[in-house]
């Protein structure tokens, strides 16, 4: 019965997607955590089924040929990723949104976003497969199984020190995210971290929009675990500087529309000889200078 439910829900939505026409993927490629000939399907599993999911695809090595994000329809206009009880499911129709086309017998990759309610813990994944042509799902990810999502962690502070200008140098720990990647040749993808800031007195959202400053890239083939210095913004001593981590794939032509949960910087003029202080919090990290 929910495999009978799960095929009406993937026609209702593709019914709900705009023509083939729209897109230069003629004829029409999918990709689907559920193939309904075969019956086999996957869920991808979060922390939690609250909150939204979006994802991002491309062809794995070359997001000029294909990237959902372009084209007369963006991807992003319309849901193709779903989450409920059992987890996360992908229904994704190439020909219906995005610029270009995967070329044939090529490898795509998929990234899962999940935001939990409440400012949670972003959560993610990033999964590859090869093309089967003679499939009824050209990209048949239900044939992995079942992936879990992990945390996208936010940025650690091993040291800072203040800096001129109202600049507070911050000595960053980007922890690995090497557990987050599945299918052939996923890590290759990684290129690295972003670290992005804004100045906020409450909590910014986990949209990578919500935070326009970009404080520094920092390579990290594969997704492994590097450090970086940054120059936080402490002059307006009356906002919180909030920092996030962003990743980086194929060579920064594609990040993550999500990034971590932030790091609250306190600027405090009352130190003249800056401490290193994190102070534990529900839903935050707190820096005090």
């Amino acid at each position: 019965m929910r495999r009978i439910i799960l095929e009406l829900a993937i026609v209702a939505a593709a019914a709900l997607m705009p023509p083939a026409t729209s897109a230069s993927c003629i004829p029409d490629k999918s990709a689907s955590t559920f193939n309904p000939i075969t019956g086999v399907y996957a869920y991808w599993h979060s922390t939690t089924t609250d909150g939204t999911v979006s994802g991002l695809s491309w062809q794995l090595g070359a997001p000029g040929t294909w990237n959902s994000n372009g084209g007369v329809v963006n991807c992003s206009t319309f849901s193709w990723m779903y989450i409920n009880a059992q987890g996360i499911n992908v229904n994704l129709s190439l020909g219906s949104c995005g610029a270009g086309c995967p070329s044939n017998g090529s490898t795509l990759a998929v990234l899962a976003q999940h935001q939990p309610q409440f400012g949670g813990k972003t959560n993610f994944l990033l999964a590859t497969i090869a093309e089967t042509p003679a499939s009824a799902i050209n990209f048949d990810y239900g044939t992995q199984g079942d992936h879990d999502l992990i945390e996208l962690p936010r940025p650690r502070v091993l040291s800072s020190m203040r800096g001129t200008g109202g600049a507070i140098n911050l000595n960053l720990s980007l922890p690995s995210v090497e557990a987050g990647f599945y299918g052939p040749n996923a890590a290759s993808a990684v290129t690295g971290y972003v670290v992005r800031s804004v100045k906020s007195p409450t909590t910014p959202c986990r949209d990578a929009s919500c935070y326009p400053t970009v404080l520094g890239t920092f390579p990290a083939p594969g997704g492994v675990a590097t450090t970086g210095v940054v120059a936080a913004d402490c002059s307006d001593l009356g906002t919180d500087d909030w920092i996030a981590t962003q990743l980086s794939f194929e060579g920064g032509a594609i990040v993550s529309t999500s990034v971590s949960q932030p790091i609250r910087l306190l600027c405090n003029p009352a130190l003249a000889d800056p401490k290193y202080k994190i102070v534990p919090k529900r839903h935050e990290t707190t820096l005090d200078h």
